[in-house]
């Protein structure tokens, strides 16, 4: 996303040498700004939704289609929501690739790849958290690419084909991948956090059914929004950030302060659903203001020291929000507003209220 306003130059020159962000699209006028924006994502909300699966893999691909169907090992298999999902969609149109981790690592992509291209599908479908959606993702674009996906990481190739389509169906509210262009891969061998982003990578549609996020547990339900939380701060004080994706990072951070612990303490349709919506806004604002300080001081956590991701991004929020603040001082009130608070110490103790999770 480009912003680019008069009079801010020097301010911004400045900003990105201290390596801080500056936020230059509040007090503004209209004349006087430009951006670029670029989402072009369906996405179907609301309990039930999944249902709706076999008609969002007809609209895109036509009728007969073969589905290559990425999940995880044990969760969609043990509710039973797994072979409803096959059944749904016609058990002779599905290859099943259930082998997602936790952490998909470029080795993993590779397979998945393969075996999608093996299957001749026509369509890629990913059902699962944050990890399934990257793997369902990098599978769907490196099958309609030659080489491993380590070269397109590398830069030896670029990726120029179209996906397959990819239908993306998160059952957890944090990773925001069902909306976004990118693909988080984990190199642990060489503690490497990597992975793939184009906007040939954005998912055809995305199926956000908050009925799929009641099984997560308090702390997976705490981590992944932690997640989502955090990213949206990160995007509201980018050096990319801009009014519209401000106004997506400000409703999340409203829908996750008064919803997350909830969600996680209850655990009730009402917040279940209000998170997973948040988590999907969270993505389609910082797919285009990207996260940034948290997400990188978090990834050396996870794979030097097996911290939760969620985790990991979250617990340097506060650190970093002091350190911005000066830069971003304009647009605090509006994230005081989103916090229910009316200063600064207070949007602090709220945040890490919130943290005790």
């Amino acid at each position: 996303m480009l912003i680019t306003t008069c009079g801010t130059r020097n301010a911004t020159i400045m900003a990105r040498r201290m390596h801080l962000p500056y936020a230059n699209n509040d007090g503004i006028p209209m004349s006087n700004m430009t951006f670029t924006w670029l989402n072009p994502t369906k996405i179907l909300f609301g309990a039930g939704t999944l249902s709706r699966l076999p008609e969002v893999i007809d609209n895109a691909v036509g009728l007969k289609s073969r589905v290559f169907l990425v999940t995880g090992q044990t969760y969609l298999r043990e509710s039973g929501t797994l072979s409803k999902i096959v059944e749904s969609i016609g058990d002779s149109r599905v290859t099943l690739f259930d082998r997602a981790l936790p952490f998909p690592t470029p080795d993993l992509v590779d397979e998945a790849s393969e075996a999608c291209s093996k299957s001749s599908s026509d369509v890629v479908v990913a059902v699962g958290g944050g990890s399934a959606l990257d793997l369902g993702k990098a599978a769907a674009i490196l099958s309609t690419h030659k080489g491993e996906v380590r070269d397109y990481i590398n830069g030896e190739s670029k990726l120029v084909h179209n996906s397959l389509p990819f239908i993306a169906v998160p059952t957890t509210s944090g990773s925001s991948s069902e909306v976004t262009s990118g693909s988080t891969l984990w190199d642990m061998t060489n503690k490497r956090s990597t992975g793939l982003n184009s906007p040939l990578m954005f998912p055809t549609a995305a199926i956000v059914d908050p009925e799929l996020t009641m099984s997560m547990n308090q702390n997976l339900a705490a981590v992944t929004g932690m997640d989502a939380f955090t990213s949206a701060f990160e995007s509201y004080w980018s050096t990319e950030s801009g009014s519209i994706s401000d106004t997506f990072a400000l409703d999340v951070i409203r829908l996750f302060n008064e919803n997350l612990v909830a969600s996680c303490v209850a655990g009730d349709i009402e917040s279940r659903s209000s998170c997973a919506l948040a988590a999907t806004m969270s993505g389609v604002g910082y797919s285009n203001s990207p996260p940034n300080v948290c997400h990188a001081i978090g990834s050396p956590l996870t794979l030097y020291w097996g911290v939760e991701h969620g985790q990991a991004v979250g617990i340097t929020l506060v650190p970093f929000l002091r350190w911005v603040a000066p830069v971003i001082e304009h647009k605090l009130p509006a994230l005081y507003g989103a916090l229910g608070v009316s200063d600064f110490e207070a949007a602090v103790n709220r945040i890490e209220k919130i943290m005790v999770l």
